[in-house]
């Protein structure tokens, strides 16, 4: 039996982050759509940060939800939080930096700081009920201790859902076999881990495969693989090519369908690709 494994779809957020794509409201309710109908388990729609436009567009989207679940996203702060929180999603998703050169450099914070800011953030989703993932961001550039100092915060705070960001692209198959299998060995059988991959040496879909053979259960895509510069990991091709791994509850057949049907859905709104 090929073991099961999920879909967290992001086009809804990494993927307008592509140059030039922006989508309307109307298309964002249809892409949504087209995902739900084709058996993705849990969407990424949006950062409720963005205004009350962006949080009315998550709502409307998580009325037609139907079985999937509706992630937003949040920065680590707790105004992103309490904006994310006052959608109602299923699930919050929250972004940790844990590099240093994003820490230190970016930010011009320390380590101190992100785990006050962590324990800080978590506080206010525990007390609202909303199921909560946390996002390693720059996961691959990271200390390996720190960020498994991290991991077992979370897991003492009862949070099991982890997801680590190659954010800059810069991992290849073998680093993100040997990182999933670690946090794995780490943080034992209940943890759900997630990886996000970004294509920016055209290792995306590689480094997921890589990813999912090594302890991943939740792979994020994005439709023809959009997304913040050169894009995340490719949908269909995803489900494609693993088809004969991992049960994926989408056939390859619905997954292409679900991208032609979106290619349609954006030409006839103005073309957003």
């Amino acid at each position: 039996m090929k073991p099961g494994k999920h879909i967290v779809d992001t086009t809804l957020r990494d993927g307008e982050q592509s140059p030039d794509v922006s989508f309307s409201r109307d298309q964002k309710l249809k892409i949504a759509e087209i995902l739900i109908n084709c058996g993705v388990e849990q969407l990424e729609v949006g950062v409720p940060s963005g205004g009350e436009y962006e949080r009315e567009t998550i709502r409307q989207i998580i009325v037609r939800r139907g079985h999937a679940k509706i992630a937003v996203w949040s920065r680590l702060n707790t105004d992103d939080v309490r904006s994310c929180i006052d959608c109602e999603p299923d699930i919050v998703h929250i972004s940790v930096p844990v590099s240093y050169v994003h820490i230190y450099s970016k930010l011009q914070k320390n380590k101190m700081w992100v785990i006050n800011q962590l324990y800080t953030c978590v506080g206010l989703l525990q007390a609202s009920g909303l199921k909560i993932s946390v996002g390693f961001e720059d996961a691959f550039r990271s200390d390996a201790s720190f960020l498994l100092s991290l991991a077992q915060t979370l897991n003492d705070l009862g949070i099991t859902r982890v997801r680590l960001a190659d954010t800059v692209g810069v991992a290849t198959p073998t680093i993100c076999g040997e990182m999933f299998a670690l946090m794995r060995q780490y943080l034992g059988d209940g943890a759900e881990l997630g990886f996000h991959a970004h294509n920016d040496f055209g290792m995306a879909l590689p480094n997921t495969i890589a990813a999912l053979k090594n302890g991943c259960d939740y792979a994020d895509t994005t439709l023809l693989g959009i997304g913040e510069r050169t894009g995340n990991c490719d949908f269909f091709n995803l489900i494609r090519t693993t088809s004969g791994l991992f049960d994926w509850g989408i056939s390859a057949a619905g997954a292409q369908r679900a991208q032609e049907e979106y290619l349609e859905a954006t030409r006839q709104n103005g073309g957003a690709v």
